[in-house]
């Protein structure tokens, strides 16, 4: 009974990915950002491959964080239909960047205040999957769990890893090292007050030997309450520590810019 709990509460980090993706038994092959499939080489690799079951206490209970991400109601605030527009960029040294539009439509309110919505994450080669689970009867902003999806696929094509084992250290770094902190940002000319939530999940990797060059990842997102959709960024940064003062290997950033009736 214990392991089911376990499954149960480790896939919860990505709750509004589509559950065909992220079966343990999947042979679907995945697409990272840039459009280019994962091979079943890439899939099969060792990185992370964790036999050991937690154990879950019976009085566990999510943190803020984790709820913040994963069980709020982001489209709370949303009372009638209307467009959230995301822009997507990918800047760096590493390799060459682009920059994308994600775009989530509330088509409908529904009696038990879940919304019913169609998304756009991406466009033309790099267009990614999104099943009629992440947008149908929904209280959470299915940004953010298709965002985390990509990032641990990316992650797997970087470094020649495991999605798995990516997937399973965010969960445990967004519970034991997530920081939350009040913030402000501005969004279309006027200034909001939010929530900024940060954690780095491969600092103390046991594996970080394996992916040393991107293992100082840092993941941040920002939320308020005050706009549509209450997700306004979500940053993700991995430093160049080759040299100080260095441009970031690696910087994408997912941010509202439009809301439109």
């Amino acid at each position: 009974m214990k392991f089911i709990v376990y499954l149960v509460i480790s896939m919860c980090t990505f709750s509004m990915v589509s559950v065909s993706v992220l079966a343990e038994e999947t042979t679907e092959i995945l697409t990272p950002r840039g459009g280019t499939p994962l091979t079943q080489e890439e899939l099969d690799s060792r990185i992370g491959r964790f036999g050991e079951v937690d154990e879950i206490p019976e009085d566990f209970k999510f943190n803020d964080a984790e709820t913040k991400l994963w069980h709020a109601d982001h489209l709370a605030n949303i009372n009638k239909p209307l467009s959230l527009y995301y822009e997507f960029v990918k800047s760096g040294s590493y390799e060459e960047g682009f920059t994308d539009s994600v775009y989530l439509k509330i088509l409908e309110l529904n009696d038990d205040g879940s919304k019913n919505a169609m998304m756009e994450f991406f466009t033309a080669e790099r267009k990614q999957v999104v099943s009629p689970e992440n947008v149908t009867s929904i209280n959470g902003n299915p940004a953010i769990g298709i965002y985390m999806q990509g990032d641990v696929y990316e992650m797997n094509r970087l470094t020649d890893g495991h999605w798995r084992h990516f997937q399973k250290s965010i969960k445990i770094s967004l519970r034991n090292d997530a920081v939350i902190e009040p913030t402000t940002f501005k969004f279309n000319g006027k200034t909001y007050q939010g929530e900024k939530i940060y954690f780095s999940p491969y600092l103390n990797d046991p594996h970080r030997r394996d992916f040393e060059t991107f293992a100082d990842k840092y993941y941040e997102f920002i939320f308020s309450d005050d706009i549509p959709g209450s997700l306004y960024q979500i940053t993700t940064i991995i430093p160049d520590r080759s040299n100080e003062g260095a441009d970031p290997l690696i910087l994408e950033t997912l941010t509202l810019i439009d809301v439109k009736e």
